[in-house]
């Protein structure tokens, strides 16, 4: 919390002793700057009331049938713009007899959402997203792959701890990760009986796995 604050407060004092020293650009900068450090400050706030939400007695697993693929092509489409922009390809390839699978509609959105965020931040302009989904023996697996930059062996153990950024290898320099994402991702799936997987290797790319039932779980 102390770093993004810190930086907003550091430039919107400078602004107010120096404004009349600033050209109109420059004050511009500077407000797009704190405008920028606020929005991370509210988003990291978010996370951790989110965090709190879920380690707290109170979260409740609203567990209903649903189709798994309907919901990754939902969340791949809001994503196609940003990944557009980047020149990354976002793929999704859905097994069609893929079963419903029982779970929070919500919070698995939420899965979906953090780890193509993820994905997004971390491959470079060109590179190729792909989410599939498919079954075998009664599971569901989840995959989200990427081409991104990819994670040393050493820091695999240590990405889902909260506040754990990986800035060594950050592709993109002006994103405000706030090191949750995967915290956050690990939560929820716990709370539905699953696990998050990792495979990667750097300079080709990640690919986080999950598998859920077709059948009630929680």
């Amino acid at each position: 919390l102390r770093t993004p604050l810190t930086t907003m407060q550091g430039y919107l004092e400078t602004l107010l002793l120096k404004k009349a020293e600033l050209s109109a650009e420059e004050q511009r900068q500077y407000l797009e700057t704190a405008l920028h450090h606020s929005q991370h400050l509210a988003r990291l706030v978010e996370e951790l009331f989110e965090l709190a939400r879920l380690d707290s007695c109170e979260s409740v697993v609203y567990s209903e049938p649903f189709s798994i693929g309907e919901l990754v092509q939902d969340v791949t489409q809001t994503f196609l713009l940003r990944a557009e922009q980047k020149s990354i390809q976002l793929d999704a390839s859905l097994n069609p007899e893929t079963p419903l699978i029982y779970g929070d509609i919500a919070m698995m959105q939420r899965v979906l959402e953090n780890l193509l965020e993820n994905g997004l931040r971390h491959t470079p302009d060109g590179g190729r997203i792909n989410v599939s989904v498919d079954v075998d023996s009664g599971h569901v697996f989840v995959q989200i792959s990427d081409t991104g930059c990819g994670i040393p062996e050493k820091d695999v153990p240590r990405i889902f701890e909260r506040f754990y950024q990986q800035d060594i290898n950050r592709t993109d320099r002006n994103s405000s990760g706030s090191g949750l994402g995967l915290a956050i991702v690990k939560r929820i799936l716990e709370l539905h009986g699953s696990a998050i997987k990792v495979r990667s290797e750097i300079n080709k790319g990640t690919t986080f796995s999950f598998q859920m039932d077709a059948k009630p779980t929680v």
